[in-house]
């Protein structure tokens, strides 16, 4: 009998080597430990067990909280019932549903898989595997209920003492047959597809971790692999992977599916459910009182009210969950379909900016096409020009005639640098360059620019400089056409009165001011005045685009500038400039008075590459009568093959060529053993000449056609570092005049009054032949009319209009 309690058998152990009192507190301690270790290790492996088991089920962990509640409530049942009778009737009962289940892997295992009745590997994967196996649970359910008939004694007192056994083989046997029923087909959801782990590392794309192909499967839903906890925990998919006829719901209401449907519907609504709920509840106590004879009031009556409302509130629970996933269904659909309409209209946004991207290009290429179209044969036209005005034997009277077709040649040029203007304007891509300008002559050219214009409305013009430093550093082509644009605008909407024009300079801060006296624009026009195609009301009437004053906006803002104005209804506007243009004590190089004659050097050679012969003849007979030795070569493979010949000391390279452009000929000359050779390209591109650089060749300079021969000549002296040798002019050639012995000090009213008529009319041509005839005619006017015929010759028109309105008194 002693042999029965293990506590006595360990103190026996322990008090054959130990003293009674060591070996009680020994065997206290080691039952101690024993049970701790029992009951944690069964209670951690059992919250597992559940844990799985409800993750699988419910897509969560409420396993664990389940244990809990499972080994309370047995507990609670333990010790009401009787500890002795409920555990011997219990451990039985449950003996029956684990060799059921025992069973049923026994035989799936050793003959199913054998026989090739189900798959031969077992999967794990929730992706993979229907909710209910029918071979499983059918053969489990069989087994379980043959062992309840035999240990409730219904199939004898013999059946009953071996109900566990009995039931361990019906399992077995029955679940080889389900098998051969199904085909094995309930075994499986569906298959992988072949060859989709094709890696031996995946990432999963929820988790983001990385796992073995094994443990990873392809989800649908989410569109990508995911690890098999993350399968197995998601709720959100609704098992997108599987058929509908493997789904849970789909499995258990399969039987309802023979009943009437309006049974049906009464039985699957949240009513029917609880009361079936109920019915199991009642049935479940009533068994379970049935065999402890407990009575059915107090603790079961108790354990019936919580049992009650906990299927009530599950039943809630469950409709609550299915009206929020019906309405999440519901949002993520609209939030699809407005994702799939977004989508679709950003790709007609981007096919569209495409479109209009290459419209923009193609209106780019079109524009430099056609201007290097027009600046062929306009480099030809102005080249011949410049060496004209240049040419000791062309009449005096004919030097107006050769600058007005110069000037006009500019325009044309000017125009066509707008165009292009326009269009990168449009495209977003403006470039800035960095000019040495001489400000106060380049704004006296501006106001006499302007001035004919003005004088030609009945207006006057006033030009008003303040102090202003001699070099300031911006963007000439920019800062010019800023200017123009306002001194326009005021002019063309100015009817009667002036229009003022004044400039100071303080603390690298320089500040234009156009003022006019003009309607005005009213407070409503004020506000959208810079925006496109957006014009005054007052002045609807007189032809422009809208677009003058937006792109004066804009390009004052990336020269990082201020573009203010005020207006006042019926008395006119006024509009200021402010940009930052740091000064710069250098002093320019001064302008060619005459193209040079030689050069203090030996005598270089200059190789020049260009696939128009007008523009290598010009080229030939401006740099011949410099003094240079000049090669001109067809094309690009004919200078590599006579450049060692040639050995020339600069090269000017065309960059628009067929065959082999500019670029790719001086990156194949910097390949060869001229790589220090000084290269200079000639375009007539306007995108090459307005980047002023060349991609890999920044160390090469462009200069734009119709080429400035003036600028051509003074960029080769820099780079050949030579000091030029001009022609003597003709009044050094003279003898020296004998010394004037009345001289005057001012002109003659008459002769005054006639010039300045002559320059405020802007009839230039008048004012220089005045000028010319009053110096050959009036010898004693010398002093007075030299300083005047440079003036005009310069075209410092301001300062020599101030000097005939200072005669005056």
């Amino acid at each position: 009998m002693q042999a029965t309690q293990p506590g006595l058998m360990y103190h026996l152990a322990w008090s054959s080597f130990t003293p009674p009192a060591l070996a009680t507190a020994l065997t206290i301690a080691l039952v101690a430990v024993s049970q701790i270790k029992i009951n944690i290790t069964n209670a951690y492996a059992g919250s597992l067990a559940w844990s799985n088991f409800f993750s699988r089920l419910t897509h969560s962990h409420p396993g664990r909280v389940f244990y809990v509640l499972f080994n309370i409530t047995i507990a609670l049942v333990l010790m009401e019932a009787g500890l002795v009778n409920t555990i011997q009737t219990g451990i039985t009962f449950y003996a029956v549903l684990a060799c059921a289940w025992i069973g049923v892997i026994l035989g799936d295992v050793t003959i199913c898989k054998p026989l090739k009745l189900c798959p031969s590997e077992i999967e794990f994967k929730r992706s993979l595997l229907p909710d209910l196996n029918i071979v499983g649970i059918g053969a489990w359910a069989l087994g379980a209920g043959i062992g309840t008939l035999a240990l409730s004694g219904i199939l004898g007192m013999h059946a009953a003492a071996f109900a566990p056994f009995l039931t361990l083989f019906f399992a077995c046997g029955t679940t080889p047959l389900l098998a051969r029923l199904t085909h094995g087909r309930t075994y499986m959801a569906h298959q992988q597809p072949a060859q989709w782990n094709t890696q031996p590392v995946m990432r999963c794309v929820i988790c983001e971790h990385e796992f073995e192909a094994e443990d990873m499967t392809s989800c649908p839903a989410y569109g990508g692999t995911i690890c098999s906890l993350c399968c197995s925990l998601d709720g959100r998919c609704h098992d997108r992977c599987k058929p509908i006829a493997t789904h849970l719901s789909y499995q258990l209401t399969s039987p309802l599916r023979t009943l009437p449907s309006k049974l049906r519907r009464i039985l699957v609504s949240p009513g029917g459910r609880f009361v079936c709920l109920l019915i199991c509840i009642i049935s479940v106590l009533g068994l379970l009182a049935h065999k402890t004879n407990l009575p059915l009031d107090g603790t079961l009556l108790f354990v019936f009210l919580a049992c009650v409302i906990g299927a009530w509130l599950l039943v809630m629970a469950q409709e609550g969950r299915k009206t929020a996933t019906r309405e999440t269904l519901h949002q993520t659909r609209l939030l699809m379909n407005e994702i799939r309409a977004r989508r679709r209209m950003d790709q007609a946004l981007q096919s569209a900016r495409e479109k209009a991207e290459a419209a923009s290009l193609a209106k780019t290429r079109y524009i430099s096409g056609i201007s290097h179209e027009i600046r062929s044969p306009l480099n030809a036209i102005m080249g011949y020009i410049q060496l004209l005005q240049h040419d000791t034997r062309m009449p005096t009277e004919r030097q107006q005639t050769l600058s007005i077709m110069r000037e006009s040649g500019d325009h044309i040029t000017s125009i066509l640098s707008g165009l292009l203007d326009i269009s990168r304007i449009e495209a977003g891509r403006i470039e800035l360059h960095s000019d040495t300008i001489p400000l106060v002559t380049f704004l006296e050219s501006v106001a006499q620019m302007m001035r004919p214009q003005a004088q030609a409305k009945g207006l006057k013009f006033y030009w008003k400089p303040q102090f202003l430093p001699s070099v300031v550093t911006c963007d000439e082509h920019r800062l010019r056409q800023v200017l123009l644009n306002l001194l326009s605008n005021a002019i063309k909407y100015t009817q009667q009165g002036s229009v003022t024009f004044s400039a100071r300079w303080h603390a690298q801060i320089a500040e234009f001011t156009v003022e006019d006296t003009g309607p005005g624009i009213s407070i409503e026009d004020q506000e959208r005045i810079f925006d496109p195609f957006e014009r005054a009301a007052a002045t609807a009437n007189i032809p422009g685009t809208g677009l003058g004053l937006t792109i004066t906006k804009l390009l004052t803002e990336v020269m990082g500038g201020e573009l203010t104005f005020t207006s006042t209804m019926g008395k006119g506007s006024c509009f200021k400039l402010r940009l930052m243009l740091p000064d710069k004590d250098i002093q320019l190089s001064p302008v060619l008075p005459a193209f040079p004659v030689g050069y203090e050097a030996p005598k270089r050679t200059i190789g020049i590459v260009d696939d128009n012969s007008s523009h290598r003849q010009i080229m030939r007979e401006l740099l011949e009568r410099c003094g240079f030795n000049v090669r001109d070569f067809e094309n690009g493979q004919e200078c590599l093959d006579c450049l060692d010949l040639a050995s020339p000391d600069l090269l000017l390279l065309d960059l628009t060529m067929p065959e082999m452009d500019g670029r790719e000929l001086a990156l194949r000359i910097r390949q060869t053993s001229a790589t220090h050779l000084p290269i200079m390209f000639l375009t007539g591109n306007l995108v090459e000449s307005a980047n002023r650089h060349v991609a890999s060749l920044e160390d090469c300079p462009v200069i734009g056609k119709p080429v400035n021969l003036s600028m051509l000549i003074q960029e080769i002296g820099n780079i050949l570092s030579l000091s030029w040798i001009f022609p003597q002019s003709d009044i050094a050639s003279q003898p020296e005049q004998p010394e004037l012995q009345d001289p005057v000090s001012h002109l003659p009213e008459p002769e005054r009054l006639y010039l300045l008529a002559a320059l405020n009319g802007g009839n230039l041509k008048q004012l220089r032949e005045r000028l010319t005839s009053l110096q050959s005619e009036k010898p004693m006017l010398q002093d007075i009319l030299a300083p005047l015929a440079k003036m005009a010759a310069t075209y410092q028109l301001e300062a020599l209009r101030i000097q005939l309105e200072q005669d005056e008194t």
